[in-house]
């Protein structure tokens, strides 16, 4: 199980998320969400092989479930508006 500062913030919601990562949640589904541009955006520096490998892990995987498992860097990497998001909440406590 993660310790890191990503898993702790997100315990501490409990059920009350803030808004912002009320909004990035409701978007998951929809294509940008896993396209070339956010990923490029991100991740300039990667290949189209890692874009490819990344972008199956955000279909087929939940950002909930990979807080409890991956470090922060992990995390940050996978699921870059939510890591934001959670840091922005954080940093705002």
């Amino acid at each position: 199980m993660s310790n890191g500062k990503y898993l702790e913030c997100y315990l501490e919601f409990e059920n009350e998320w803030p808004l912002s990562l009320v909004r990035i949640d409701a978007q998951k589904k929809d294509p940008m969400f896993t396209s070339v541009h956010l990923y490029g955006t991100y991740f300039s520096d990667k290949t189209h092989e890692d874009f490819i490998v990344w972008r199956h892990h955000r279909r087929y995987n939940d950002w909930q479930d990979d807080i409890y498992s991956m470090n922060d860097v992990e995390f940050q990497y996978h699921w870059p508006l939510i890591a934001g998001a959670l840091a922005e909440v954080n940093a705002s406590s």
